[in-house]
């Protein structure tokens, strides 16, 4: 096996199996929240969620990301670990503090502009305790992470998730809609204490740098979390607009049956990404200073990514409907055109996720800014444009366009940059997977029913094949004869 398709390939292993481990509790809560509240209930978790995800994007200032690159830098060193951590804990602990204090005094203004109410005030106050959690338990990751405590992060992560999906259920059951603030409470504060008790297994000294050394620490790593920090702030506000929009010129069922087709639509591609970004990074650092070396390394991770994604596309577009049924209720098959040109948007957030990452990994953070900010403003102001011209037809089409405009200029940006050029085996997996994409996305529009189901089942099956046979001719990979012997395994 190809080594470095090898190590894209292991990079799904533990981290993709926290991620599966997380989508099958947050499938759980999803469908209780959706079973038990309705399309509005779960439109108002939808607005608590992207409010308390804005504000952690504020309150992490990035730290988050950027620990993890200086923490593995240093990983030899006990003492320089100890001292960035030092700096690092205290830093997200504060700025957390602050911003959930201004969430607390000013919750009835945020009550309104959520909800078009202030009845939620109180809510509001709960839940930005769970920005402190949030904020501090993300921290937590990135020290188990940075010091490749991989099975302390997962085992901390399904905990959370777990406690998580059953605070749902009792909170929900018992309270209703007033329940939903009380569990994002819990599940910051189960992922507070059990990333806690995974790094103090650590044994991490405590040792406090001199006030110079201290804002030396604090500078680098402020800098490098910047990027990340102002881009994830963009895109949570411009998300946080759009579903305030959705509320107001539609209702709080929109809002909710939106995030529902999102979270199907970005769920498979979403967990790949994760777990394929560990890996990559690290690699890329190594070859930043060879434009060709890292032509080739993002063509294998476009050419592996879309293969593998395809699957997970195709199935949608041919199930969204029962997708929608099942993981959420009746009500929620509507978003099924949504869901739609969602999935073709999501696709191309696999060819764009390399270029993103490797602009990152030069050192051009205000690039990178643009670029986010690009995708952010561009879907919110084509979801205005879009629902003013189609009404609810509309909504999905937006996130399509936007991340074609995405792919165009990351696209151009990396060929300005380093002179990327896409592989020959790329062209011909984009050509023939898009032909295939296109083909599902035509018929399902047209049919409905039955026979789509099982003619989803036949191009599933046919594709599966192919993807293997190119696999096996030019990675030397064969996911099928994987799969067969982790079975065989798992059997004996």
């Amino acid at each position: 096996m190809n080594n470095s398709y090898k190590s894209i390939i292991k990079s799904n292993g533990l981290i993709g199996f926290v991620q599966v481990s997380k989508m099958f509790f947050g499938l759980i809560r999803n469908k209780v929240i959706a079973v038990l509240l309705g399309t509005q209930g779960f439109g108002v978790w939808s607005l608590y969620m992207t409010y308390l995800e804005m504000v952690n994007t504020f309150s992490t200032l990035g730290l988050d990301k950027s620990g993890v690159r200086e923490i593995s830098k240093i990983s030899d060193d006990e003492e320089a670990v100890a001292k960035c951590i030092y700096v690092f804990r205290r830093t997200l602990l504060v700025s957390s503090s602050f911003f959930a204090l201004l969430s607390i005094i000013f919750s009835k203004t945020i009550s309104r502009s959520l909800f078009d109410s202030s009845e939620y005030a109180i809510g509001i106050v709960i839940v930005s305790f769970a920005i402190i959690f949030n904020s501090v338990s993300k921290g937590q990751v990135s020290i188990l992470n940075g010091l490749r405590d991989l099975k302390g992060l997962a085992l901390s992560q399904i905990l959370g998730s777990f406690v998580g999906t059953v605070s749902t259920i009792i909170f929900v059951y018992w309270l209703g809609i007033d329940g939903i603030p009380f569990y994002l409470f819990l599940v910051g504060l189960t992922l507070v204490m059990s990333t806690w008790w995974f790094v103090r297994k650590l044994r991490i000294p405590v040792i406090k740098p001199e006030f110079n050394e201290y804002k030396k620490l604090l500078f680098q790593l402020v800098k490098l979390g910047l990027g990340f920090s102002i881009a994830g702030i963009i895109f949570s506000f411009m998300t946080y607009l759009s579903k305030v929009y959705l509320s107001q010129n539609f209702d709080v069922e929109v809002v909710g049956i939106y995030q529902a087709s999102w979270t199907i639509s970005n769920l498979y591609v979403g967990i790949l990404l994760t777990a394929m970004g560990i890996d990559f990074m690290p690699r890329l650092m190594k070859v930043i200073d060879s434009e060709k070396r890292m032509n080739t390394l993002i063509n294998e991770q476009m050419e592996l990514g879309l293969l593998v994604s395809s699957i997970g596309i195709i199935f949608v577009l041919f199930f969204a409907p029962l997708i929608l049924q099942v993981l959420y209720s009746k009500s929620f098959v509507v978003g099924e055109e949504i869901i739609r040109w969602q999935i073709l948007g999501v696709s191309l957030r696999v060819l764009g996720f390399p270029f993103s990452h490797t602009i990152m990994a030069r050192e051009k953070p205000i690039i990178y800014v643009l670029v986010q900010s690009l995708f952010s403003v561009s879907d919110y102001l084509l979801i205005i444009f879009f629902s003013n011209l189609y009404g609810f037809d509309g909504l999905g089409i937006n996130y399509f366009i936007a991340y074609l405009l995405y792919l165009s200029v990351t696209g151009v940006i990396c060929y300005k940059m380093f002179s990327y050029k896409p592989s020959m085996l790329l062209l011909r997996i984009i050509l023939i997977v898009y032909s295939i994409i296109l083909g599902s996305w035509i018929v399902t529009d047209i049919y409905s029913g039955i026979y789509i189901n099982i003619l989803g089942i036949i191009v599933l099956l046919v594709m599966s094949w192919w993807i293997d046979q190119v696999l096996k001719k030019n990675m030397s990979i064969s996911l099928i004869n994987m799969i067969l012997k982790k079975i065989k395994k798992s059997n004996d």
